[in-house]
């Protein structure tokens, strides 16, 4: 399991902001947090139910390969949750 630093975490989001545009960026991915890096699985959290679902279908490949550019290590797939009970 890779733990993602706070600094990847913020590469990934830059990257994803240089992706896909400042205005899909702000409209999907405010309060979106990427954890964890397990068995080719990413985990990641995003500020509502509806906005995991939204970014899981419609942005999963863009976040596997923004991940996997930063940690180097290959992602077979994505997990977006709503936030876990302690964050919100």
């Amino acid at each position: 399991m890779v733990i993602l630093t706070d600094e990847e975490d913020l590469a990934v989001q830059a990257k994803l902001n240089f992706i896909l545009g400042a205005k899909t960026y702000d409209t999907y991915f405010q309060g979106f947090h990427c954890a964890e890096l397990t068995d080719g699985v990413v985990t990641a959290y995003a500020k509502s139910e509806y906005m995991a679902g939204v970014i899981s279908a419609e942005f999963s490949s863009e976040l596997a390969v923004v991940v996997e550019s930063i940690t180097g290590e290959r992602v077979t797939g994505v997990l977006v949750l709503p936030p876990p009970a302690s964050r919100r």
